[in-house]
């Protein structure tokens, strides 16, 4: 949810929390018990609404972060054997290029991880068969690492599943608040009017609640 819509969420959260406490004064009026109880519905349908909207934006990064973690790892294996490679080649350029530690690895912003995982790749790809026949690396060691950075770039770039469960949340949550602000604005706004002279404390109390105060 935005800042607007947290303030609205607290505003219904007082109406609903203000018509509960003072069911007696409206105790015998149909219509006022039912759009207390409709608004009682579209409060926890926010709710959920915002839960799910939430989950669905931390997945993301929840994923990510899990990804890069596992990467790191594989990547360190895979640039431990480059490393000792070019040691024994006496390439001290590239093993030093090649010494970095998944801690390190781990450690870095996500463009740079990127950056450095394809440098990883495409050095292991270049050096595949020697690393294969002499430094015990498996096809499936470089495979696994390929798809790994896949996953990572589609993730980084937001993967139509995630942008979709998130968007659906949020269209949800504004056709909720719509729903809300008829009956609030159209209906109980009404309604409530039946106390003004009747029961004036009741009926200023209902007033101050439905102020939406703006953090």
């Amino acid at each position: 949810m935005n800042q607007e819509q947290e303030n609205k969420k607290d505003m219904i959260d007082a109406v609903v929390a203000y018509m509960d406490e003072h069911t007696a004064q409206y105790q015998g009026i149909a219509k006022i018990g039912e759009a207390k109880n409709e608004l009682t519905t579209l409060k926890g349908g926010i709710e959920e609404a915002a839960e799910d909207q939430a989950g669905a934006q931390s997945t993301i990064g929840q994923t990510k972060l899990a990804l890069k973690k596992t990467l790191a790892t594989k990547l360190d294996i895979l640039n431990d054997l480059v490393e000792v490679k070019a040691l024994m080649d006496g390439d001290g350029e590239l093993a030093r290029q090649m010494g970095d530690s998944k801690s390190s690895l781990f450690r870095m912003p996500y463009d740079d991880f990127i950056r450095k995982g394809k440098t990883i790749i495409r050095v292991v790809t270049e050096n595949q068969e020697a690393l294969t026949t002499d430094y015990g690396m498996t096809q499936e060691q470089l495979a696994d690492v390929q798809g790994g950075m896949d996953n990572l770039l589609a993730i980084n770039g937001q993967p139509r599943e995630y942008r979709i469960k998130s968007s659906v949340a949020t269209q949800e949550l504004e056709t909720l608040f719509d729903q809300a602000d008829e009956l609030l604005n159209n209906r109980l706004a009404n309604l409530m009017k039946i106390f003004v002279n009747r029961d004036p404390n009741f009926y200023n109390g209902y007033l101050k609640a439905r102020v939406i105060v703006d953090y």
